[in-house]
């Protein structure tokens, strides 16, 4: 199943309040800093920057390799490359992906090639200078010079080749890249997941207010900056969709220091933090709602002439209720029971919304609002405090 193939009954009308008892909990083992924003940390690097280190690392030592075997001497090679693959990796992975480089995706293909490749001739020349300089040999940069009309050529079809082949891997996402590549899912596999669905609130009349362009434009910054915070805690994008995304994340992964709800702290954080921004180009800020559920799902390779990986169960289509719920009661982010139950989410920042019914599925599933950042800081007393689910008693 998809998401486009959801039935589902109606909603219940939204809860006269929101607020919900608790019976305390048994004790719960909890760490001094539970409840508290998690920094992605490896050392201080987060999950997304340590996956461009390895990607940087990788294409050094592919780009060393190369340089010693067809350079002699090969020490000479070895450096060259060597620089030339930092350089050109840490300009890709932080500069083009990042904000900052986004005039550059966004320019027409042919022109932003046509950049990329002057800038990796660039690193080429500062690479070849610094080599000579570092290895004491100053003097065999006469020959090097006259061998430029033949080695620029070759340096300008190859970047060509490798910034097409960047491009490709971006565009297909680099681990569904490598699952395909290796046919992790040749055959469907049974995995635990979460999925997060979050959609852009009021877009119909967003975009009958800004036109089209302007919408598009509004969209497009929008799902750039709710990328990053979800794949610095570990998530990925399984799909964009319209005005919105479906992000997964492997359940332990999620559970693992709270980083899915650390996610969502971060996705509002950065609505904040990129606000004046989109008063200045558009007039407003965009708000968003978010649904999460997770539970065993089948992860298996789809198509032919054009392959992807898709998710199949119950469970995306539960995920796609749960923010079809936070719509209709008016909230930011509606977690299922099950999903709340695994988390260790402040009890003030956890408030019972009722039992939901989901099409397909016999019993009744509880469901909760998380409040993300600002809407969860002073809302009670119970602070640093537990909410487990099974003694929550919801109001009628």
């Amino acid at each position: 199943m998809t998401p486009s193939s959801l039935h589902a009954d109606s909603i219940p009308a939204p809860l006269p309040s929101r607020d919900a008892t608790t019976e305390p909990p048994p004790a719960r083992s909890s760490g001094a800093g539970e409840g508290r924003r998690e920094t992605p940390r490896f050392g201080l690097v987060s999950l997304s920057d340590r996956k461009k280190l390895i990607s940087i690392l990788l294409a050094t030592i592919i780009f060393a390799l190369v340089g010693g075997l067809t350079t002699q001497p090969a020490i000479f090679g070895i450096t060259n490359a060597v620089m030339i693959g930092l350089g050109v990796g840490l300009f890709e992975e932080f500069y083009v992906q990042s904000l900052r480089g986004r005039w550059l995706r966004g320019m027409h293909p042919l022109r932003s090639i046509l950049i990329y490749t002057l800038v990796v001739t660039a690193i080429y020349l500062v690479a070849m200078h610094l080599s000579h300089l570092i290895l004491g040999h100053i003097e065999g940069l006469t020959l090097v010079y006259s061998r430029l009309p033949f080695t620029l050529p070759l340096v300008i079809v190859f970047s060509v080749i490798g910034i097409v082949v960047m491009r490709v891997v971006h565009f297909v996402g680099p681990e569904t890249l490598f699952h395909l590549t290796v046919g992790t899912y040749h055959r469907p596999v049974l995995e635990k997941k979460m999925l997060l669905f979050i959609d852009m609130n009021n877009s119909t009349a967003l975009a009958e207010r800004l036109g089209a362009f302007a919408t598009r434009s509004l969209v497009g910054k929008f799902l750039f900056d709710i990328s990053g915070p979800i794949t610095n805690f570990g998530g990925d994008i399984y799909l964009y969709k319209g005005d919105g995304l479906i992000a997964v994340w492997d359940w332990k992964l999620a559970v693992k220091g709270n980083k899915l709800l650390h996610a969502i702290d971060a996705l509002g954080d950065a609505m904040r933090r990129e606000g004046p921004e989109y008063q200045r180009q558009f007039g407003l800020v965009p708000s968003f709602r978010i649904g999460v559920h997770g539970g065993d799902v089948v992860v298996s390779e789809q198509g032919d002439t054009k392959r992807a990986i898709g998710v199949y169960g119950d469970t995306i289509n539960i995920a796609a209720r749960m923010e079809e719920a936070a719509k209709a009661y008016h909230v930011g982010c509606v977690l299922s029971g099950q999903v709340a139950a695994a988390l260790s989410a402040p009890a003030d920042r956890l408030v019972a919304l009722g039992n939901e019914r989901i099409k397909g599925i016999s019993a009744p599933m509880p469901i909760c609002e998380y409040r993300s950042g600002e809407e969860g800081r002073g809302a009670g007393d119970r602070a640093g405090q537990d909410v487990a689910i099974p003694w929550m008693r919801f109001r009628a």
